[in-house]
């Protein structure tokens, strides 16, 4: 089974707040997948994320 990673989790990874992860997931820029009423983002799509936006 592959990690995943709740909004909190990933705002924490990220610095930034539950609200802005949401936005991200909102716009397609982060993909995520709803389990119940929650998202839920798995570990290498977050890391596909952050090297994807490396400069």
């Amino acid at each position: 089974m592959k990690e995943i990673l709740t909004v909190k989790e990933v705002a924490k990874l990220l610095k930034t707040s539950r609200v802005q992860v949401r936005k991200m997931i909102q716009n397609g820029e982060l993909p995520a997948v709803m389990v119940g009423r929650e998202y839920r983002i798995p570990v290498e799509v977050l890391d596909a994320f952050i090297k994807s936006n490396l400069s």
